[in-house]
């Protein structure tokens, strides 16, 4: 693997890789701890080996930071199983997510991924939180997420939780319209070893190794590497994409039961990378715009200590502590360096079987350094340079139960203070009623809000002359980041209802209706002449207002005990508007309209034989008119065989009903879009 030079100069790397080396010896090597590396397999539990209840009670524990039975929760949450993802043929975390209703994923190319919860779809979607294992993959530069490096051995993830719906009151700001948490497996669960090996006709080759070792009776320790490229994909019109990409990672996670009721958890990784994609930027005068290619080197890793102490049944006590640090380089953009320290306590209190008190806080520091973009791109700079950060945090909730533990209340505030935006409390009200032991039925009152990204503050930004096609030498508009921006509001009101017909039939559908204030908007200011140039300002404001409605149904149906059929249906109505005194010089961004209206998806997993699978993935997005994308269905077809319990073959074909199709494209950065081509992957597993 290639490790960027700036790494080195800067002795990052040296350190990271002396502490990563120590801590991994220690855990494998420490003279006091017997290593037993047991041949044992991984767990595969079967979709269809249980029944739609125990689906429906399957432990959650990212909607209020305690573990919860999935029905005793007063929220829409759906998880995304290893097996989902096993039988989904995903080879990421996104397309994984496509299954989740109310969450929109689009493909822009074979790196970037728009990925949002309840509208507001973008490159950079600003109002989801995503987390893996309680670490924060935010990136504070325009509040998003770059899906392109959030990755780790699929095999190793347990399960993916999604809220959906504001997850503020725990989580706090940008969990506006909901939380995203990959869990990923404890070390225990995989002793012993497993290489996977797949590629395909875009898929040059993914290649992911674990092995799990155990520590005696205190715990085990694994240790992975994944690597992978993918094909720069060729379009209908037989250009090409210039979208390849690589990645090369490597990293570790020990999970340690020691005396007195500790728990101690360690996790490591460093990743190295490329992408490429196409932008539109503007040419030496700056007067019309020029299609670029735009390299994207990506380095970085992490540190996660956390410790758990139990007192008694009832009465525990978390600490989390983790270092990130990333780097990215656009070559036709900027670059940005970005440290992050982060310390999490959490207190979980019973009060006797009929009050559960949750109380914590947080300290996160967050330090960068984005230079001044070189050369003439259409793009410019943030000013400061470097900056650093702080957020400081608590919270609390109480879950308050009666009548036999059928109605439950929950209320919670997290206060939050950021740099950017001042103190912000974020409040829930919530409530659950089991209609008897099949029918559950709950309501929700919650605020939240957005604070101010990096880019809303500080950048400067040359969006260029005011149209595509029209040369206009000496026109230029310019975005300035202000420090009048504020945080973006919501408040938001949802119901849900959960029902279970025996062991073959389950129902959940939830309805929510958001109301947005204090929205970014762009407002243009008077030009000026600067250096030859007239200059058209582009400030940020929060003029725009807005509401969102919508509907979410999941049912679960299992005919028979080798069939199990999933259908998800989701529809958004979005309305949003500028304030009246600033209609006449100000607009909204594009990507407020930028979700589906409805989508549709059906699932169906086969078990054939013993040894052999067949599995079925439909879906249907309805158009985004505004971005000029029609509606779309892909089908999804994987085909697995089981000649052991320790191997396993495969190969699916996605998107086999169009050989290309055009799912999103980008306004912001001005990624120039792709289309997404018809692909076949084929995949082989073993575990020793």
């Amino acid at each position: 693997m290639q490790i960027p030079s700036t790494l080195c100069s800067k002795g990052r790397l040296a350190v990271f890789v002396g502490v990563f080396a120590l801590i991994s010896l220690f855990v494998a090597f420490t003279p006091t701890l017997t290593l037993a590396c047991s041949g044992k397999e991984d767990k595969l539990e079967g979709l269809l080996s249980m029944d739609l209840e125990e689906l429906m009670n399957v432990e959650v524990t990212s909607a209020f930071k305690k573990p919860q039975n999935f029905r005793n929760i007063p929220a829409a949450v759906y998880v995304i199983t290893s097996e989902d993802i096993r039988r989904s043929g995903a080879e990421t975390i996104p397309e994984a997510l496509r299954m989740v209703p109310g969450v929109n994923v689009a493909k822009l190319d074979n790196g970037n991924w728009a990925v949002s919860i309840r509208g507001f779809n973008g490159l950079f979607s600003d109002k989801l939180l995503v987390l893996m294992d309680g670490r924060t993959l935010y990136d504070p530069l325009f509040s998003g997420v770059f899906w392109d490096v959030q990755d780790t051995v699929l095999e190793d993830i347990e399960r993916i939780e999604v809220i959906r719906g504001p997850g503020a009151s725990i989580w706090g700001t940008n969990a506006v319209n909901g939380v995203i948490n990959i869990i990923t497996k404890n070390a225990s669960d995989t002793v012993g070893g497993m290489v996977s090996v797949s590629g395909g006709n875009q898929n040059r080759g993914t290649l992911s190794a674990r092995y799990g070792v155990r520590m005696g009776d205190v715990g085990a320790t694994r240790f992975y590497v994944k690597t992978f490229k993918r094909h720069q994909q060729v379009q209908s019109d037989g250009s090409t994409a210039w979208d390849d990409w690589f990645m090369d990672r490597v990293g570790f996670r020990s999970d340690l039961k020691l005396p007195e009721a500790n728990t101690v958890s360690l996790k490591g990784e460093m990743y190295t990378g490329r992408g490429t994609n196409k932008l539109v930027g503007l040419d030496r005068t700056y007067s019309k715009h020029v299609i670029q290619k735009n390299n994207v080197p990506v380095s970085g890793g992490y540190l996660v200590s956390d410790f758990g102490h139990r007192f008694r049944k009832g009465l525990d006590l978390f600490f989390r502590f983790y270092y990130d640090h990333t780097e990215r380089k656009f070559s036709k953009l900027t670059s940005q360096t970005r440290d992050t320290i982060d310390f999490e306590f959490k207190n979980h209190w019973c009060v006797g079987e009929l009050v559960d008190f949750v109380w914590g806080g947080t300290y996160r520091h967050t330090s960068d350094d984005i230079p001044m973009s070189h050369g003439h791109t259409g793009y410019g700079s943030f000013i400061p340079r470097r900056r650093k950060d702080d957020l400081f945090s608590l919270f609390l909730q109480n879950e308050f139960k009666f009548w036999l533990e059928r109605l439950r209340f929950i209320t919670g505030v997290r206060l939050d203070h950021y740099n950017y935006s001042g103190l912000e409390a974020q409040p829930t009200f919530r409530f659950l009623y089991s209609l008897g032991s099949h029918q559950d039925l709950w309501m929700a009152v919650s605020r939240a809000v957005r604070s101010p990204s990096r880019y809303n503050r500080d950048a400067i930004w040359i969006l260029g002359p005011p149209a595509n096609d029209i040369p206009a030498p000496g026109a230029i508009m310019v975005f300035r980041g202000s420090d009048d921006y504020k945080s973006e509001k919501v408040w938001s009101y949802e119901m849900g209802y959960r029902w279970r017909s025996g062991k073959n039939l389950t129902v959940d559908v939830t309805g929510f209706a958001n109301f947005y204030t204090d929205l970014f908007s762009g407002t243009v200011g008077t030009p000026f002449e600067h250096h030859g140039y007239e200059i058209t300002p582009i400030d940020p404001g929060n003029h725009g207002e807005g509401n969102t409605y919508g509907v979410e149904l999941t049912s679960n149906v299992k005919p028979f005990k080798w069939w199990r059929v999933e259908l998800s249906y989701s529809y958004l109505d979005c309305n949003f508007w500028v304030k009246s005194k600033y209609r006449n010089n100000t607009e909204l961004t594009v990507h407020y309209m930028a979700s589906p209206h409805h989508k549709v998806s059906v699932r169906s997993y086969m078990d054939l034989t013993s040894s052999m699978e067949l599995d079925v993935w439909l879906r249907y997005t309805s158009s985004l008119s505004r971005l000029d994308i029609p509606a779309y269905t892909g089908l999804d077809i994987r085909f697995g065989y089981h000649p052991s319990k320790q191997l396993e073959f495969s190969i699916d074909g996605k998107d086999l009903l169009d050989p290309y199709h055009p799912e999103f494209r980008d306004e912001f950065l001005h990624v120039v879009d792709t289309e997404v081509p018809r692909s076949v992957n084929a995949k082989i597993t073993w575990h020793f």
